[in-house]
């Protein structure tokens, strides 16, 4: 394990919404790092004071701090920027209030975000029986360096761990894949974004998930075209390749998303997670007719 006396400070970002039941999960997993050299941020988009929440269920810890969003339900990405502003680390991490770690995440991605800049893992996603059921890259065996489309195409989230130098201007407000968008910049900004190939960060897919909600469609939909138009309008801190990238993949997810809204009006799916599943994120070779039929 790395000597805590030369250790930086590790600021572990928590944005929260409607998050009473979920949060003291994640902090445990924290709790419980081999890396102990860190605090948290929370950032509460709904005005409830999470450090009380914590206290009641008997988690007290100097370590943990929270800041407010100005609004309520606003999105992940403001409740991410506020935390940011109290966060006092040299390296940031990134954490959903109804995710977790595995205790050796922060001791493994540290260094190679001291190394390379940013890293990611093999995140694992978890079943709303609490499963492990897949992972973005399952034939990886060793550190490899993400490309664009190691972002994009997966359509599962990656919760980077970066050196605060790399933060540039936070988190942009999108309905749906703020957290794309910012690793596409973090991409930009450094040479080289490391992937630990073990599925280190536990992301839980639950029932009140956007890919397993009833408004999914119209969630992505208008996301999809925000997006696009900020990539049309140059508004993301992209490189001219990654940017290119960009525009042809949520091009296609737009696309994707209104095969989606058919497949959904035909029983064929009950939900998002379900259409990306059958149809290996719609990139199935089967889908490709539908595709351009649309």
């Amino acid at each position: 394990m790395m000597s805590q006396t030369v250790a930086p400070l590790v600021s572990i970002i928590i944005p929260a919404y409607r998050a009473e039941e979920t949060i003291a999960m994640a902090i445990k997993s924290l709790l419980a790092q081999t890396y102990s050299h860190w605090e948290v941020v929370i950032g509460s988009n709904d005005r409830v004071n999470y450090l009380a929440v914590l206290s009641q269920q008997g988690i007290r810890d100097p370590r943990i701090k929270q800041a407010y969003t100005e609004g309520i339900g606003t999105g992940e990405a403001p409740a991410r920027n506020v935390a940011a502003t109290i966060a006092t680390g040299e390296i940031f991490a990134n954490l959903d209030a109804d995710d977790a770690y595995e205790p050796n995440r922060l001791e493994a991605l540290v260094p190679l975000a001291i190394e390379y800049g940013t890293a990611i893992d093999n995140t694992g996603v978890y079943n709303t029986d609490l499963v492990l059921y897949k992972r973005p890259f399952p034939d990886r065996t060793a550190v490899t360096f993400a490309t664009s489309d190691d972002i994009l195409k997966p359509r599962v989230p990656f919760f980077p761990v970066f050196r605060r130098e790399f933060l540039g201007s936070g988190w942009t407000k999108v309905p749906f894949a703020a957290d794309v968008l910012f690793n596409l910049e973090l991409l930009s900004r450094v040479e080289k974004v490391a992937i630990h190939p073990q599925p280190l960060y536990r992301y839980y897919k639950r029932e009140n998930s956007i890919t397993q909600s009833a408004t999914a469609f119209d969630t992505a939909e208008t996301a999809y075209k925000q997006i696009l138009s900020l990539l049309a309008a140059g508004k993301l801190d992209l490189a001219p390749e990654i940017r290119t990238a960009a525009i042809d993949e949520f091009s296609q997810n737009l696309r994707l998303n209104r095969v989606f809204r058919r497949y959904m009006q035909e029983g064929r799916c009950q939900h998002l997670e379900e259409f990306l599943d059958m149809t290996d994120n719609g990139r199935a070779d089967w889908l490709q007719t539908e595709l351009e039929a649309v």
